[in-house]
Protein backbone atom coordinates (compact mmCIF):
# COMPACT_ATOMS: atom_id res chain seq x y z
CA UNK A 1 0.00 0.00 0.00
CA UNK A 2 1.35 3.40 -0.99
CA UNK A 3 1.96 5.75 1.90
CA UNK A 4 -0.10 8.88 2.29
CA UNK A 5 1.19 11.92 0.41
CA UNK A 6 0.28 15.33 1.75
CA UNK A 7 -1.09 16.79 -1.47
CA UNK A 8 -1.19 20.55 -1.89
CA UNK A 9 -4.37 22.01 -3.35
CA UNK A 10 -3.79 25.55 -4.58
CA UNK A 11 -6.45 27.42 -6.51
CA UNK A 12 -7.98 24.12 -7.59
CA UNK A 13 -4.72 22.55 -8.82
CA UNK A 14 -3.55 19.59 -6.76
CA UNK A 15 0.19 19.03 -6.49
CA UNK A 16 0.48 15.42 -5.40
CA UNK A 17 -2.75 14.30 -7.03
CA UNK A 18 -3.31 11.57 -9.60
CA UNK A 19 -1.41 13.26 -12.44
CA UNK A 20 1.74 15.44 -12.38
CA UNK A 21 1.09 19.12 -12.98
CA UNK A 22 2.59 21.12 -15.83
CA UNK A 23 4.28 24.45 -15.19
CA UNK A 24 5.51 26.93 -17.79
CA UNK A 25 8.29 29.40 -16.98
CA UNK A 26 8.28 33.12 -17.75
CA UNK A 27 11.73 34.52 -18.49
CA UNK A 28 10.95 38.02 -19.75
CA UNK A 29 13.45 40.76 -18.91
CA UNK A 30 10.86 43.53 -18.73
CA UNK A 31 7.35 43.84 -17.32
CA UNK A 32 5.97 44.03 -20.85
CA UNK A 33 7.71 40.82 -21.90
CA UNK A 34 6.66 38.94 -18.75
CA UNK A 35 3.02 39.85 -19.32
CA UNK A 36 3.21 39.10 -23.05
CA UNK A 37 4.75 35.69 -22.32
CA UNK A 38 2.04 34.96 -19.78
CA UNK A 39 -0.70 35.86 -22.24
CA UNK A 40 0.89 33.62 -24.87
CA UNK A 41 1.46 30.54 -22.70
CA UNK A 42 -1.99 30.68 -21.10
CA UNK A 43 -3.44 29.63 -24.45
CA UNK A 44 -1.73 26.26 -23.88
CA UNK A 45 -3.47 25.85 -20.50
CA UNK A 46 -0.60 25.09 -18.09
CA UNK A 47 -1.52 24.14 -14.54
CA UNK A 48 0.93 26.64 -13.04
CA UNK A 49 3.11 29.56 -14.07
CA UNK A 50 6.64 30.13 -12.80
CA UNK A 51 8.08 33.64 -12.84
CA UNK A 52 11.87 33.36 -13.03
CA UNK A 53 12.64 36.76 -11.58
CA UNK A 54 16.40 36.26 -12.00
CA UNK A 55 15.81 37.03 -15.70
CA UNK A 56 14.05 40.30 -14.79
CA UNK A 57 16.24 43.35 -15.43
CA UNK A 58 14.57 45.37 -12.63
CA UNK A 59 15.05 42.71 -9.95
CA UNK A 60 16.76 45.30 -7.76
CA UNK A 61 13.63 47.50 -7.72
CA UNK A 62 11.22 45.89 -5.26
CA UNK A 63 8.38 48.20 -6.25
CA UNK A 64 8.80 47.22 -9.91
CA UNK A 65 8.84 43.52 -9.01
CA UNK A 66 5.70 43.82 -6.88
CA UNK A 67 3.93 45.88 -9.55
CA UNK A 68 4.79 43.25 -12.17
CA UNK A 69 3.61 40.46 -9.85
CA UNK A 70 0.31 42.30 -9.41
CA UNK A 71 -0.10 42.75 -13.16
CA UNK A 72 0.84 39.10 -13.71
CA UNK A 73 -1.83 37.97 -11.26
CA UNK A 74 -4.43 39.92 -13.25
CA UNK A 75 -3.32 38.14 -16.44
CA UNK A 76 -3.12 34.58 -15.08
CA UNK A 77 -6.27 34.80 -12.95
CA UNK A 78 -6.64 31.77 -10.68
CA UNK A 79 -3.63 29.82 -11.94
CA UNK A 80 -1.03 29.27 -9.22
CA UNK A 81 2.23 31.22 -9.59
CA UNK A 82 5.70 30.10 -8.46
CA UNK A 83 8.13 32.95 -7.71
CA UNK A 84 11.76 31.92 -8.27
CA UNK A 85 15.13 33.62 -8.12
CA UNK A 86 17.41 30.82 -9.24
CA UNK A 87 20.92 31.28 -7.85
CA UNK A 88 23.62 31.70 -10.48
CA UNK A 89 25.62 28.87 -8.87
CA UNK A 90 22.66 26.55 -9.46
CA UNK A 91 21.91 27.49 -13.05
CA UNK A 92 20.27 30.90 -12.71
CA UNK A 93 21.07 34.27 -14.23
CA UNK A 94 23.60 36.71 -12.79
CA UNK A 95 21.75 39.45 -10.92
CA UNK A 96 22.67 42.86 -9.56
CA UNK A 97 21.63 42.27 -5.94
CA UNK A 98 23.14 40.23 -3.13
CA UNK A 99 21.71 37.39 -1.08
CA UNK A 100 20.40 39.63 1.71
CA UNK A 101 18.47 41.74 -0.81
CA UNK A 102 17.07 38.58 -2.39
CA UNK A 103 15.65 37.51 0.97
CA UNK A 104 14.10 40.95 1.45
CA UNK A 105 12.57 40.70 -2.02
CA UNK A 106 11.08 37.29 -1.21
CA UNK A 107 9.60 38.71 1.99
CA UNK A 108 8.07 41.67 0.16
CA UNK A 109 6.52 39.50 -2.54
CA UNK A 110 5.24 36.92 -0.03
CA UNK A 111 3.58 39.71 1.96
CA UNK A 112 1.47 40.66 -1.07
CA UNK A 113 0.14 37.09 -1.42
CA UNK A 114 0.18 37.60 -5.18
CA UNK A 115 2.13 34.35 -5.63
CA UNK A 116 1.34 30.87 -4.34
CA UNK A 117 4.79 29.28 -4.08
CA UNK A 118 8.33 30.56 -3.68
CA UNK A 119 11.36 28.46 -4.64
CA UNK A 120 14.53 28.82 -2.56
CA UNK A 121 17.67 26.67 -2.70
CA UNK A 122 18.57 24.52 0.31
CA UNK A 123 22.20 25.53 -0.20
CA UNK A 124 21.49 29.11 0.81
CA UNK A 125 22.70 30.58 4.10
CA UNK A 126 20.78 28.84 6.94
CA UNK A 127 19.71 32.17 8.41
CA UNK A 128 18.36 33.32 5.07
CA UNK A 129 16.54 30.04 4.63
CA UNK A 130 14.89 30.37 8.05
CA UNK A 131 13.74 33.90 7.23
CA UNK A 132 12.23 32.81 3.93
CA UNK A 133 10.50 29.89 5.63
CA UNK A 134 9.11 32.18 8.34
CA UNK A 135 7.73 34.74 5.89
CA UNK A 136 6.11 32.07 3.71
CA UNK A 137 4.40 30.55 6.73
CA UNK A 138 3.30 33.96 7.99
CA UNK A 139 1.66 34.82 4.68
CA UNK A 140 0.46 31.28 3.83
CA UNK A 141 2.71 30.87 0.80
CA UNK A 142 4.00 27.37 -0.05
CA UNK A 143 7.77 26.88 0.13
CA UNK A 144 9.65 24.81 -2.45
CA UNK A 145 13.15 24.00 -1.21
CA UNK A 146 15.35 22.92 -4.09
CA UNK A 147 18.75 21.47 -4.93
CA UNK A 148 20.31 21.99 -8.38
CA UNK A 149 23.50 20.53 -9.77
CA UNK A 150 24.11 21.72 -13.33
CA UNK A 151 27.44 19.90 -13.63
CA UNK A 152 26.72 16.25 -12.89
CA UNK A 153 24.45 13.77 -11.09
CA UNK A 154 25.56 12.87 -7.55
CA UNK A 155 25.21 9.40 -6.02
CA UNK A 156 21.92 7.73 -5.16
CA UNK A 157 22.07 8.23 -1.38
CA UNK A 158 23.10 11.86 -1.74
CA UNK A 159 20.11 12.55 -3.99
CA UNK A 160 17.70 10.87 -1.58
CA UNK A 161 19.18 12.91 1.27
CA UNK A 162 18.52 16.18 -0.59
CA UNK A 163 14.81 15.38 -0.72
CA UNK A 164 14.81 14.40 2.95
CA UNK A 165 16.81 17.48 3.92
CA UNK A 166 14.29 19.76 2.23
CA UNK A 167 11.50 18.15 4.23
CA UNK A 168 13.48 18.46 7.50
CA UNK A 169 14.05 22.15 6.78
CA UNK A 170 10.33 22.80 6.53
CA UNK A 171 9.62 22.58 2.81
CA UNK A 172 6.10 22.12 1.53
CA UNK A 173 7.62 20.71 -1.68
CA UNK A 174 11.11 19.27 -2.28
CA UNK A 175 12.83 19.59 -5.67
CA UNK A 176 16.04 18.05 -7.03
CA UNK A 177 17.41 18.96 -10.47
CA UNK A 178 20.65 17.50 -11.81
CA UNK A 179 22.69 17.17 -15.01
CA UNK A 180 23.23 13.66 -16.41
CA UNK A 181 26.41 12.58 -18.18
CA UNK A 182 25.09 9.18 -19.25
CA UNK A 183 21.99 7.00 -19.15
CA UNK A 184 22.91 5.54 -15.77
CA UNK A 185 22.70 9.04 -14.26
CA UNK A 186 19.11 9.39 -15.48
CA UNK A 187 18.16 6.02 -14.00
CA UNK A 188 19.86 6.96 -10.72
CA UNK A 189 17.74 10.08 -10.35
CA UNK A 190 14.53 8.17 -11.04
CA UNK A 191 15.52 5.48 -8.53
CA UNK A 192 16.39 8.08 -5.89
CA UNK A 193 13.09 9.85 -6.50
CA UNK A 194 11.16 6.62 -5.99
CA UNK A 195 12.98 5.90 -2.72
CA UNK A 196 12.49 9.46 -1.45
CA UNK A 197 8.82 9.28 -2.42
CA UNK A 198 8.48 6.28 -0.10
CA UNK A 199 10.19 8.10 2.77
CA UNK A 200 8.77 11.64 2.63
CA UNK A 201 5.30 13.01 3.25
CA UNK A 202 5.51 16.04 0.96
CA UNK A 203 5.23 16.25 -2.84
CA UNK A 204 8.50 15.88 -4.75
CA UNK A 205 9.78 17.29 -8.04
CA UNK A 206 12.75 15.71 -9.79
CA UNK A 207 14.34 16.66 -13.09
CA UNK A 208 17.28 15.36 -15.08
CA UNK A 209 18.43 18.16 -17.36
CA UNK A 210 19.28 18.35 -21.05
CA UNK A 211 18.22 16.14 -23.96
CA UNK A 212 19.47 13.01 -22.19
CA UNK A 213 17.35 13.74 -19.14
CA UNK A 214 14.23 14.83 -21.00
CA UNK A 215 12.64 11.41 -20.44
CA UNK A 216 12.31 12.26 -16.73
CA UNK A 217 9.97 15.09 -17.67
CA UNK A 218 7.74 12.56 -19.39
CA UNK A 219 7.76 9.61 -16.96
CA UNK A 220 8.81 11.26 -13.69
CA UNK A 221 5.28 10.94 -12.36
CA UNK A 222 5.62 7.16 -12.36
CA UNK A 223 8.52 7.50 -9.91
CA UNK A 224 7.04 10.14 -7.58
CA UNK A 225 7.74 13.48 -9.28
CA UNK A 226 4.59 15.59 -9.15
CA UNK A 227 5.42 18.48 -11.48
CA UNK A 228 7.20 19.03 -14.77
CA UNK A 229 8.38 22.29 -16.29
CA UNK A 230 7.35 22.60 -19.94
CA UNK A 231 8.08 25.12 -22.67
CA UNK A 232 5.26 27.55 -23.27
CA UNK A 233 7.15 30.24 -25.18
CA UNK A 234 10.76 30.13 -23.92
CA UNK A 235 12.67 27.49 -21.97
CA UNK A 236 14.23 28.27 -18.60
CA UNK A 237 16.39 25.12 -18.49
CA UNK A 238 17.87 22.68 -21.03
CA UNK A 239 15.72 19.75 -22.05
CA UNK A 240 12.30 21.29 -21.43
CA UNK A 241 9.60 19.87 -23.70
CA UNK A 242 6.70 21.80 -25.29
CA UNK A 243 3.64 21.65 -23.07
CA UNK A 244 1.43 20.17 -25.78
CA UNK A 245 3.79 17.22 -26.20
CA UNK A 246 3.79 16.51 -22.46
CA UNK A 247 0.01 16.62 -22.32
CA UNK A 248 -0.05 13.95 -25.05
CA UNK A 249 2.50 11.79 -23.20
CA UNK A 250 0.57 12.02 -19.93
CA UNK A 251 -2.62 11.04 -21.71
CA UNK A 252 -0.95 8.00 -23.28
CA UNK A 253 0.46 6.89 -19.92
CA UNK A 254 -2.88 7.38 -18.20
CA UNK A 255 -4.71 5.25 -20.78
CA UNK A 256 -2.00 2.58 -20.72
CA UNK A 257 -2.41 2.29 -16.96
CA UNK A 258 -6.17 2.01 -17.10
CA UNK A 259 -6.91 5.61 -16.22
CA UNK A 260 -4.44 5.93 -13.34
CA UNK A 261 -1.26 7.89 -13.83
CA UNK A 262 0.44 6.73 -10.64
Amino acid sequence: MKKHIKAIDTRGRKLGGETPLLCTPLVGRTRERVLAEATSVLRQKPDLIEWRVDFFDAIGDTDAVVATARALREVVGKRPVIFTRRAESEGGERIAIGDEAVVELYAAVAATRLVDFVDFEIGNDPGHLRRVRECTRQHEIRLILSYHNVGYTPGHDYLVDRFLEAERLGADVAMVQVMPRNRADVLRLLSATAEADDKTRIPLISISLGPLGSVTRMVGGLFGSWLSFAVGESASAPGQIPIGDLVSVYDILRRARGGEML
